[in-house]
């Protein structure tokens, strides 16, 4: 199943208060890095990701499967899945994050399909019912630390440990809608085996990695565009956030964000917060009024309203006789998938020909905006002349 991610518009940003004041705590030398970043974001929604987990889930094998949502183990609590007598230890009763969305599609499917698959079962359940596979599940996994630490922690019991030694336990699925191609190599390093030619069950042709999408972390320009250094430059240049998070958990990146979670390895300016620093998702949460501006419909205008920010820049220099989009892209210092929304905005606005000409329109927006600071300092009060106030002591 493919799922289309849903994207932030120009128009959506220019509209939007809420990210207008994000925007706010840049410079004005910075604020087009900062939209392009905004414009290359990939939001997934909550029905999106459940649908595409169901159909993944549902085709990824034939055998009986237990399904355990991943989730981060906190220092203080006790890292270990089962008990001593095999029973699944009970997770945390506060929220979650994405673990909790993943368990509430888990209960859907098991209500469909209670004989192929087991949810979060114990040791005896695995035993009873002759369990050969484990489907671990995620949402994203950037450098592997979670899942990695995950199968540490499942390995520490030495019940399971021995079924996965001894090829019990035969495959070991690792479903994420996202992934790196570094976290597929660390798993695999860290977790336990041997790829010997005289294992019956080599490591790696345990483990099984199904992903919607897949990246490398240094493929910067696939997900940001062409523009990615500037972008990278931007995120790592922000003083108020800790140098660990400026560019994502461990350098990651990536620019994937979920309607019920945001991950930690997209840039840390977009959910870090200080006192110095508002971010866009606080709480590494998506706040109520983006899935309604994303979702709702869109400005087909911007006549009428107030034109300023990226598009006046583009008009100003259309103006000056630069028509090309390469040389607007570079002049702007954006890539062209940008340049083309905003040619996309000044036309829908009418502002410009389909030739990147201005038309009336937008000659008078550059006008107003050049003569707008004189005149609001105009004194509009009434002016009588001097010679008019002869023997008069007040007019």
């Amino acid at each position: 199943m493919r799922v289309t991610p849903k994207n932030l518009t120009l128009e959506m940003i220019e509209d939007s208060p809420e990210i207008q004041d994000w925007l706010n705590q840049f410079p004005d030398s910075d604020r087009l890095t900062a939209i392009d970043l905004l414009l290359k974001l990939e939001f997934v929604t909550r029905d999106a990701y459940s649908e595409w987990l169901k159909t993944t889930l549902s085709g990824l094998t034939e055998e009986k499967c237990a399904l355990l949502a991943v989730r981060k183990f906190s220092k203080l609590e006790d890292r270990c899945l089962w008990d001593s007598s095999g029973e699944m230890v009970n997770r945390p009763s506060s929220s979650l994050g994405s673990e909790d969305l993943v368990r509430s599609v888990i209960a859907g499917l098991m209500k469909s399909n209670k004989t192929h698959f087991l949810d979060h079962p114990s040791l005896n359940e695995l035993r009873r019912g002759e369990v050969h596979e484990v489907a671990l599940i995620d949402d994203s996994i950037g450098s592997g630390k979670r899942v990695s630490d995950y199968i540490k922690i499942m390995l520490t019991n030495k019940t399971f440990l021995s079924w996965w030694s001894f090829g019990w336990i035969r495959f070991l699925h690792i479903v994420a809608f996202a992934r790196t191609d570094e976290a597929k190599e660390m798993i695999t390093k860290k977790t336990p085996g041997s790829d010997h030619p005289i294992r019956k069950h080599p490591k790696s042709e345990k483990l099984n990695f199904c992903s919607h999408s897949r990246y490398e972390i240094g493929q910067l320009e696939k997900r940001w565009g062409s523009g990615f250094r500037g972008i990278v430059d931007l995120c790592a240049s922000q003083k108020a956030i800790p140098i660990k998070r400026r560019l994502g958990f461990r350098g990651t990146m990536s620019n994937i964000v979920f309607y019920h979670s945001v991950p930690n390895n997209i840039p840390g300016m977009l959910w870090d917060e200080s006192e110095s620093w508002v971010p866009l998702f606080p709480g590494r949460s998506v706040p109520d009024w983006l899935p309604t501006l994303l979702e709702g419909p869109k400005s087909s205008t911007l006549m009428g309203k107030r034109v300023s920010g990226p598009l006046l820049t583009l008009l100003r220099l259309i103006k000056r006789g630069i028509r090309n989009q390469n040389s607007l892209a570079r002049s702007l210092g954006v890539d062209i998938t940008f340049l083309q929304q905003l040619l996309a905005s000044g036309r829908d606005s009418g502002f410009l020909t389909l030739g990147n000409r201005l038309t009336k329109a937008g000659v008078q927006v550059i006008w107003a905006t050049q003569q707008g600071a004189e005149i609001d300092k105009f004194d509009r009060s009434l002016y009588v002349p001097e010679k008019w106030c002869v023997d008069r002591r007040t007019i």
